[in-house]
């Protein structure tokens, strides 16, 4: 995702336009890897449970959770100097985006950075809460899935739902875990992140509405019903 929230390449001063233009690769290194990661707390899993057990009301499922996010301190990003908008950034520093049917608040982002990639400079690294980890590979990024599902397996108990999807490039696939909670869904998946052209790969919580007879989403649906 990029400073003006566009999802326009921004302009650089290294030659990384001329690059793009000539179809000149970038030297293989200067390409590095990154894993970054803001993990999810108790405190966070606690009060994400909590946003997905409130009463959405339908149609104004957004004005229930506007108000319930400032009760809990989350900031307004128009409050924030952050360089990508968001809808809330939570107090240990997640950001929280908003769909048309529900949330998704990333933990962990597995990326490149490099001359002719969407990412010139290490984003995450300059971040509140966020650290990043140069040469950290799938290993970890899975690891730190792993362990977000965890902190909501303590409190809520195991998922009802927990798959491995296809992935492009993905030989091992991306890992989804869901409860249902009243009227919504909460997830905890993989998946590619939808604000820089699909580029990298991110792990998240989503939150959809979901009745209370309804069944969670298949294996073949669930990343269009993330984000959603």
């Amino acid at each position: 995702m990029f400073e003006d929230g566009s999802g326009a390449v921004p302009e650089q001063g290294n030659g990384y336009e001329d690059r793009r233009r000539s179809g000149e690769p970038a030297p293989e290194s200067s390409i590095r890897d990154y894993v970054a990661v803001c993990p999810i707390s108790p405190e966070l899993a606690a009060e994400l449970v909590g946003l997905a057990d409130l009463r959405w009301g339908g149609e104004i499922w957004w004005d229930v959770c506007d108000e319930a996010m400032r009760a809990l301190g989350w900031r307004d990003d128009a409050e924030t100097e952050l360089s990508f908008a968001a809808w809330f950034v939570t107090s240990t520093g997640h950001h929280v985006f908003e769909g048309d049917h529900g949330f998704m608040v990333p933990f962990c982002e597995k990326y490149q950075v490099g001359p002719d990639h969407v990412f010139v400079e290490n984003e995450w690294d300059k971040l509140p809460g966020w650290t990043s980890r140069l040469g950290a590979g799938r290993d970890a990024y899975d690891a730190h899935l792993s362990a977000a599902i965890r902190q909501f397996t303590e409190l809520i108990g195991p998922p009802e739902l927990d798959v491995i999807i296809e992935a492009p490039d993905v030989p091992s696939g991306w890992r989804y875990t869901g409860w249902r909670r009243g009227g919504n869904a909460l997830l905890l998946g993989q998946g590619t992140e939808p604000f820089s052209y699909h580029g990298h790969e991110e792990a998240k919580v989503s939150i959809r509405p979901l009745p209370p007879e309804g069944q969670l989403p298949s294996a073949e649906r669930l990343t269009e019903f993330t984000q959603s």
